[in-house]
């Protein structure tokens, strides 16, 4: 037997194999796919819904006032959101640093290359609080332009050594050992302070490390694995309003201090962010329009076969092997951090086309042409090893040809090819599972009728 020939006989003796597993036992398949299905989309519940995540718009940052002032012309009308009037809440300005310990000398620990730049925030903090700009109107210092914060919320009061209260708006690494510099040289393991909040599990959200520093925290570069020997962080400040006299004036003191060639002070822009209270009709019909279409292809497609007891419970059944792949391949890449930046209503309608459902109808078609004096579980067994050899050669073609589209390098592309190979891995998994458990108690339930 040729290497081909051998491959196709293990792969359809596997396959018959799993047929007579879930035709023997359909109830516990049927439960542990749900517990799957449950575990793959549970970490769904900690993303925003479709629709109300932050959006943003961005105006010159030249001659800026906020919108509805006297000489606030932020483009043309047509291009302003409608969110976009009003003073905003706050202001953000980060200070961004980037350093590292140069040159590194051989007797030097891994804990050496992050101690040093880490250690920089503490007078960067204290320049920037002391920091205050004299001119004609008078004397105008930090806590004058920024925001005030009172009480924390009360889901915060357990980090109330680490956020500031009663005070500036001010968060920096520096937070992690209340902005002293001596509690952070007497520290002995820097790494386990600022790790010590961190979620024990996988977490899609910013954590408390995300929020101090500035930026995420893989960006950081706060680890003992970290081999190019570069840390960065941001000193965040909240402000009440926008001086850009006080900024340009902070702004040109840092650089005085600080001088580096590679220290980038471009005005550019002002990015406003808003966050949405709730989903619009508006936006609901077209999402909501797209996928009754697309379900109901599915619920059409399968109704067409014959030999079957329910028509409507496998047309059903096929309509949830697909959005549960939908939602497993999103909860997946969310677990391990692929959190999507394409919007959902513009990705899923393509998922489901590189899903399809040629697997489901071949299936069917192949189990309802075995003889029908065959015991139910060698039907179905005998089904699964007719195809077993399509099904998998037809799935290692998709998989190539997603994975050529993955090579393109085009990060739009990419990030679709990546939750097309889940989605794809996720269906294969509920065809095999959960619709071939279902088939099979379709095709007994059509014998104890007969």
């Amino acid at each position: 037997m040729t290497l081909t020939e051998r491959l196709r006989e293990r792969i359809s003796r596997a396959f018959y194999s799993h047929g007579l597993l879930c035709a023997s036992y359909p109830i516990p398949i049927i439960l542990f796919t749900a517990l799957c299905i449950l575990a793959c989309c549970s970490p769904l519940l900690k993303l925003p819904l479709p629709g109300t995540g932050p959006v943003e718009f961005s105006t010159p940052l030249k001659d800026y006032a906020p919108p509805g002032e006297q000489g606030a012309q932020p483009g043309e009308p047509g291009e302003r959101p409608d969110w976009y009037v009003g003073a905003p809440v706050a202001y953000i300005q980060q200070i961004f640093v980037k350093a590292t310990v140069s040159p590194w000398q051989k007797q030097l620990l891994a804990v050496d290359a992050f101690r040093s730049p880490l250690g920089r925030v503490f007078p960067l903090v204290e320049e920037i609080r002391n920091h205050a700009l004299r001119d004609s109107s008078g004397v105008r210092s930090l806590e004058e332009v920024c925001l005030q914060v009172t009480d924390l919320l009360p889901g915060l009061r357990k980090l109330r050594n680490l956020l500031p209260e009663h005070g500036c708006l001010l968060l920096s690494p520096g937070n992690f050992w209340q902005n002293d510099r001596e509690r952070f040289n007497a520290d002995p393991d820097i790494i386990k302070t600022i790790h010590q909040h961190e979620p024990k599990t996988l977490q899609t959200s910013a954590t408390l490390k995300d929020l101090l520093f500035g930026l995420p925290g893989r960006y950081s570069g706060v680890s003992l694995s970290n081999r190019r020997r570069v840390v960065s962080y941001t000193v965040t400040l909240g402000l009440q309003r926008y001086d850009s006299r006080f900024l340009s004036s902070l702004r040109s003191r840092l650089k005085l201090l600080h001088p580096s060639p590679n220290c980038s002070l471009r005005e550019e822009s002002v990015v406003h962010v808003h966050f949405k209270e709730e989903i619009g009709i508006a936006e609901l019909i077209p999402l909501v329009t797209t996928y009754i279409i697309l379900f109901a292809y599915i619920y059409f497609s399968t109704r067409k076969i014959d030999m079957v007891k329910s028509k409507w419970g496998l047309a059903l059944a096929a309509v949830v092997t697909v959005l549960s792949s939908l939602l497993m391949s999103v909860g997946l890449c969310t677990l391990f951090g692929l959190t999507p930046t394409l919007n959902g209503g513009e990705i899923f309608p393509y998922l489901v086309v590189v899903i399809g459902l040629e697997n489901v109808l071949v299936l069917t078609k192949s189990v309802v042409s075995t003889p029908v004096d065959l015991e139910v579980k060698l039907r179905i067994a005998q089904g699964l090893s007719n195809e077993s050899w399509s099904i998998m050669k037809n799935m290692a073609t998709e998989l190539g040809i997603i994975l050529i589209g993955y090579f393109t390098l085009v990060p739009a592309i990419q990030e679709f090819c990546l939750f097309a190979v889940v989605g794809l891995v996720s269906d294969f998994f509920l065809q095999m599972f959960f619709f071939t458990t279902v088939l099979s108690i379709d095709i007994r339930r059509m014998e104890v009728g007969e």
